[in-house]
This record gives C-alpha cells, sequence and structure tokens, in this order.
C-alpha cells in the first residue's frame, strides 16, 4: 500500500518535473500581468466521486506505470488548431513520459481541405471535399466529430503519418477507420504491406478495426468502387490504438462546432463507447454563443449538453467531466454578454452531473479581455481565436490548474500512513 511519506515525495518530485515543460502560473503572470491567476484553478461542484476515480487512476499510472488513462477534448475551431489540444497533452503526458500511451483519434483536415494540427498529415491524390455538421445546409451522417472528407472519385487511397521530432507517441498495433457503411459505399481495404490479422466491423456505429501482428507508424488505405450501387466515400476519423500505459489524447474539434452540430451527428452516439474516455474536457460554446442575446437558447444549449453527458455516462458511468468556460469574444465588433451566460450554464451542468469548472473567461480578464489579449500577442484580431502563443497559455495554465486538484486531493485523501 502506498504510504504518505512516499507520496509527498512523489508530489515534490513531481512539481519539479512538471514545471519542466509547461509555465507554471507565476512565470506567466509575470509577463502577462493582466491575467488573474486566482482563477486559473478548477473549481469542483456536485458529487467529487467521478473525480476521485479519475485521480485514483492518474495515482497507479504516475506510482506503478500501469493503466490506460483516455481524455477526450470536445471544441471547435480552438481544438482543430491543434495548439491547445497538443500542449494540454504533452503537458499531461509529463505525468509519465516513459509511458506514450496510444496516438488517439485524428482526423484527416488535409483531405478536408482545411487547417490539420502540425504534428500528423494526411495524403490523397484523389479529389475531396469537407461536410461540416456545423453547416445547417449540409446532410452526412457525422460521427465524433462533426465533419466528414467526402469523395467521389471510384478508386484511390489516402496516407496518414506523423510529422513530429518524436516518433515514440506515434506508434500503434491497431487501428480504427470511422466511416459509413452500407450499400453505396466504395469498398474501403488496407494497404497490402499493413500486417493486418484480423478485421472487426461495427455497421452501426461506422467502424472498421484492424488488429495487426506490429506496430507500424503510418494508415495506408485504398478504396475502389466494386458493385454498381456504390457512389461515395466518407472518412470521418481514424484512431489510433495500442496497449502501452501512458495517457490517450482524442482531440474532437472542427471549426464551427457547437452543442448542436454535436448533437445532430447521427454516429456520434454509437462511436462513443469506443473511445474509453475517463475524462472530457468540454469547451464547446463559443459558436453557440456567437449570436444576440436574444437569439442564443440557455435552455436548448444546456438540454443539448445533457443529451451528450448522458450518453456519455451511460458508456462509464465514473467519467469524469471538465468545463471550459467560453473566452471573451466580440459579436458585431462588440464584446460578447453571452460568455456569462455560458458560464453560469455550465457551473449549474458542473452541479448537476458533478465536475469541474476552469473559468477561462475570467482567467483571461473577463469582459473585454480580448482586446488586451490582441494586444500582447496573444488573440488574433476577430477577438474570437488566439495566436499560437495565446492557446499554449491556456493549456499550461488548465495544466497547472489539474495539477493543483491533484495535489489536493493527494494531500487530503492520504493524510494518515496506510497499513500495508
Amino acid at each position: 500500500m502506498i504510504r504518505i511519506w512516499f507520496l509527498s515525495l512523489f508530489i515534490l518530485i513531481g512539481i519539479t518535473s512538471w514545471g519542466q515543460n509547461p509555465k507554471t502560473l507565476s512565470e506567466i503572470e509575470k509577463k502577462y500581468p493582466f491575467l488573474h491567476a486566482e482563477n486559473a484553478l478548477l473549481k469542483h461542484y456536485g458529487d467529487k466521486q467521478a473525480a476521485q476515480y479519475f485521480f485514483e487512476k492518474l495515482i497507479m499510472l504516475n506510482l506503478c506505470g500501469e493503466g490506460r488513462i483516455n481524455v477526450t477534448h470536445f471544441g471547435g475551431s480552438h481544438v482543430q488548431a491543434g495548439t491547445l489540444s497538443r500542449t494540454l497533452w504533452r503537458n499531461l503526458q509529463s505525468l509519465y513520459p516513459d509511458a506514450p500511451g496510444s496516438p488517439g483519434f485524428v482526423f484527416p483536415f488535409n483531405l478536408a481541405k482545411t487547417n490539420n494540427p502540425r504534428h500528423y498529415k494526411t495524403e490523397s491524390r484523389a479529389s475531396f471535399e469537407s461536410i461540416r455538421s456545423a453547416r445547417p445546409s449540409e446532410h452526412a451522417r457525422w460521427g465524433m466529430a462533426a465533419i466528414t472528407a467526402k469523395t467521389m472519385d471510384t478508386t484511390g487511397f489516402f496516407r496518414m503519418f506523423n510529422q513530429d521530432d518524436d516518433n515514440r507517441y506515434w506508434k500503434f498495433d491497431r487501428f480504427r477507420v470511422y466511416t459509413p457503411i452500407g450499400d453505396s459505399c466504395f469498398a474501403l481495404f488496407p494497404d497490402s504491406n499493413l500486417p493486418v490479422i484480423e478485421t472487426i466491423i461495427d455497421t452501426m456505429a461506422g467502424m472498421i478495426e484492424y488488429v495487426l501482428d506490429k506496430e507500424v507508424t503510418e494508415v495506408v488505405m485504398h478504396w475502389k468502387k466494386t458493385d454498381s450501387l456504390q457512389k461515395v466515400l466518407y472518412i470521418d476519423g481514424v484512431q489510433l490504438l495500442n496497449d502501452k500505459p501512458g495517457i490517450t489524447y482524442h482531440a474532437m474539434g472542427a471549426n464551427g462546432n457547437s452543442t448542436n452540430s454535436l448533437v445532430r451527428s447521427e454516429a456520434l452516439w454509437p462511436q462513443l463507447k469506443y473511445l474509453h474516455s475517463d475524462l472530457v474536457v468540454f469547451g464547446v460554446g463559443i459558436n453557440d454563443a456567437h449570436k444576440s442575446q436574444s437569439a442564443f437558447s440557455e435552455r436548448e444549449y444546456a438540454d443539448n449538453y445533457r443529451k451528450i453527458i448522458d450518453s456519455l455516462r451511460a458508456v462509464n458511468p465514473k467519467v469524469a467531466l471538465l468545463f471550459v468556460t467560453n473566452n471573451d469574444s466580440y459579436y458585431k465588433n462588440m464584446p460578447n454578454p453571452n460568455a456569462k451566460k455560458v458560464q453560469r450554464i455550465m457551473q449549474e451542468l458542473a452541479t448537476e452531473y458533478g465536475g469541474w469548472v476552469f473559468d477561462l473567461f475570467n482567467y483571461m480578464g473577463g469582459m473585454n479581455a480580448s482586446q488586451i489579449w490582441e494586444h500582447h500577442g496573444l488573440g488574433k484580431r476577430d477577438k474570437i481565436h488566439f495566436t499560437n502563443d495565446g492557446y499554449r497559455i491556456q493549456a499550461d495554465a488548465m495544466f497547472q490548474a489539474i495539477q493543483h486538484a491533484f495535489f489536493d486531493y493527494l494531500s487530503q485523501t492520504y493524510a494518515e500512513p496506510l497499513v500495508p
């Protein structure tokens, strides 16, 4: 059993090693004194059972090097850009750098002709187009990412590979391709060089899993028309898997995503079980709130979140929830007061379901703070999005908040020695 003296030593070592990668709150505040560090803490509302379960899994990973932790981050353009989610993942990965985990879920944004995170790339000679659930006029059977890449080329291939300098975190011996399966879809099959030993198909979820007999570092898939009924291919994402301990980060974000676009995604519901989420970060709200005060329906926004949370809890009743409030943003050249409504609703949802809230809105300075962030090179001119430095600051602050909450849990839970 764990003794308190060992936990204390772990905390001291953890503070030192974790600080080597992300900037601490004091370091950030020295450079940007307009930030409100007192708001860069997680505040927990409601029942704490899920939070405790998540922290116990962190203990097993840190002290024993055992277990796999899956973090799922739902968002919009902030997540699609990659810097926010990738930085937060790297920070969390520093918990146990020798446990690489799985690469997780990735979407081929290159195929959809939109901005792609820098750490991976997808290539194809076929002609693809993007169909997004966030566009009301477009229709598809979207999955977890609420975006799909569509091609009507009758034959072709795509190749997905790592572009990071460090290849340790991009190795897998299983992968899943999320794609609608039906008579109208082209036949999809893996490249002959991939050592596939088993194929698993879930028609309802639109998922094909390929089990390999060794680790690989890239996916190459082909398709062709094998029947007159086949007219199209949709790629809803790829999930790269292995059984190694560590933290796997699923970045589920597409430009324009809102709670409406997620709820509208028909295949989202049967696909959620494949994420095995232990912690879900909810950063969906900036697009819901980008409208007049009278047009923003607080009830619809909250109810959409309830549908998503209920589905996640049906898969894993112990999944921990972390709500990230909207950043300050502008609507029609004025600070958007709907950010405060989102903030309140997230607090209410956290109370209802038991979860944390990271108050990004107040941390960055509250109403009209986006103007200050832009002035300091952290925010973009649209006063909605951020520069890479701005996203890194958010990720570092969120990580420090998780760190403090974890250390508080350790000190409170293991205040006395445990008898072996």
